[in-house]
């Protein structure tokens, strides 16, 4: 019984400082997972009419893994959705392929900037007190470029995020759905 449990010690502690040393030499660890709470705001001026509201709220959850020293593949996916009484209700759901290089800014900072390509479900309605209006949706093809201040707590983070995104114009109309997004994030390192 004592063998048993100085070799279950002499595992946990082997493998602890394998998972310490692969996190030291690994800026957001060999890899990662956060979930996203931000804002999010349409650029583009046929939001800016009367009764459009152009921001709103945004929720995502990312994932990445270390591919080589630095460099991070992994995804996105999220809702951003405006509750506007009157005018137009607008819910953006993207799907996100990105590539991320990290540096470590200081002992516990993180920062990390990329880029990648979406495809984006959207929903318009409009908000008719009379209960007409349009009910459309489309998906689009886009891509962003992005950066994030994380920082770390042995397997924990918590960081800030800025991500612009650059979307193809809605269906048969002349606009398109261009956004900014800043946020917090939360997540853990493995």
């Amino acid at each position: 019984m004592k063998r048993l449990f100085l070799i279950s010690i002499c595992i946990v502690f082997v493998m602890t400082s394998t998972i310490l040393h692969a996190q030291e030499r690994a800026p957001l660890g060999n890899g990662n997972v956060a979930v996203k709470l931000g804002y999010i705001v349409f650029t583009n001026d046929h939001f800016d009419e009367a009764f459009n509201q152009d921001d709103g709220l945004y929720i995502g959850l990312e994932g990445y893994g270390q591919i080589f020293p630095n460099l991070y593949l992994g995804g996105e996916i999220g809702q951003g959705i405006n509750i506007d009484v009157l005018g137009e209700d607008i819910t953006f759901v993207p799907i996100e392929l990105n590539l991320k290089y990290a540096i470590e800014a200081s002992r516990n900072f993180v920062i990390d900037f990329g880029a990648g390509v979406s495809y984006i479900y959207v929903g318009l309605r409009d908000q008719d007190p009379f209960g007409s209006g349009r009910d459309e949706d489309d998906w689009l093809f886009g891509g962003q470029f992005f950066g994030d201040l994380t920082y770390k707590i042995h397997w924990f983070s918590i960081g800030v995020n800025v991500k612009y995104q650059i979307t193809q114009d809605f269906r048969d109309e002349d606009f398109d759905l261009n956004n900014l997004r800043v946020g917090a994030q939360i997540g853990i390192m493995f």
